[in-house]
């Protein structure tokens, strides 16, 4: 869609039916959309790293790809690539977005939302999706362990993720005479059959992991970052890691979204923007803030390409969520 170069003052990016757009302001996204629910709604719903590259799933909309690009003359930029998923994505919500295996493409798992709105449609089929280096539509792909739970049979599958022991956990209902059937498994691969476990186990693998499980290099990045913030918790994007992972903090205050990559930098911001920089090889902390955002918006999200800075953000009002985007920086040149 196009190349990006940030610099000084932000770019900022508002998802439409269209894509990805450029506005002027951030003010400029305050009551330009309705709030609906967000499983209806237009937002990026899920960050992932692989290479030097950023991805984003965007409900009801599709694939976002943020790479290097080299421009004439050596000039660096970033590319933005947009593959909409068309009419399905439109009709269902994310459910999960990761790698099946690290060098592998991405898959985003599609799923009936019904809890704010009934919608008298089956399943989605196919529910899970991805796309290539050079797609410029997604495609349909296949995972052993949730075909077995084919929507045809009328399974909706709302939710695929991997726990801290590296093992993957999926839930599983469809509607009967005799009521909903309900069924958790867990399986050591996507291609493999999974077993059945119980909903306590499942809550344990969705908890934040203890900082213990993070490598070597993170946990003392974050452990200084944690020890200066005060967080909660940290969403932790990496190249290293399959999909988003959830790191437990000492501190009781907000959750912290943060962007490791070995070798370049850690980024741990809170909702409202404020955040700590720690160069790779250094554990000194440096403070810096994402540009403000108007009254009832958050920062959702953050990741790197190059010396960019990716943040996802959204207008949120209880479970509505409004305008929705992202916005792109070079560190320590926040307005």
């Amino acid at each position: 869609m196009a190349v990006l170069q940030a610099g000084e003052f932000p770019l900022w990016f508002q998802f439409t039916e269209e894509g990805p757009t450029l506005i002027e302001t951030i003010e400029a996204a305050r009551y330009s959309a309705a709030l609906i629910p967000w499983p209806h709604a237009l937002h990026a719903r899920f960050i992932l790293a692989q290479g030097g590259d950023l991805l984003m799933a965007v409900n009801n909309d599709g694939f976002i790809r943020l790479s290097p690009w080299g421009l004439p003359g050596g000039a660096g930029g970033i590319g933005l690539y947009r593959v909409p998923g068309g009419e399905p994505w439109r009709q269902y919500t994310l459910g999960a977005f990761v790698l099946p295996k690290p060098n592998e493409n991405p898959v985003a798992l599609l799923y009936l939302n019904e809890w704010f709105l009934y919608l008298d449609i089956p399943p989605p089929s196919p529910r899970l999706w991805s796309f290539g280096l050079h797609s410029a539509v997604p495609h349909a792909v296949s995972l052993p362990s949730l075909d077995a739970f084919a929507p045809e049979d009328g399974w909706n599958l709302d939710s695929l993720l991997m726990g801290g022991s590296g093992r993957w956990y999926f839930r599983v209902a469809r509607r009967g005479e005799a009521g909903q059937e309900l069924l958790i498994l867990r399986s050591e691969s996507l291609e493999q059959e999974g077993e059945r476990v119980s909903f306590g186990e499942f809550q344990n693998a969705a908890r934040p992991e203890p900082l213990s499980s993070a490598p070597p290099l993170l946990r003392e990045m974050l452990a200084a970052a944690f020890a200066e913030s005060g967080s909660a918790s940290a969403n932790v994007v990496s190249p290293e890691f399959q999909s988003i992972r959830h790191f437990a903090g000492p501190g009781e205050g907000t959750q912290a979204h943060a962007f490791f990559s070995p070798g370049a930098f850690l980024l741990a911001t809170c909702p409202e923007g404020n955040g700590l920089y720690v160069e790779a090889g250094s554990l000194s902390l440096r403070s810096f803030s994402l540009p403000p955002l108007p009254e009832g918006f958050l920062y959702t999200g953050i990741g790197m390409v190059g010396d960019t800075v990716f943040a996802s953000w959204e207008e949120q009002v209880g479970f509505s969520i409004g305008a929705a985007g992202f916005m792109a920086l070079r560190p320590g040149q926040s307005r």
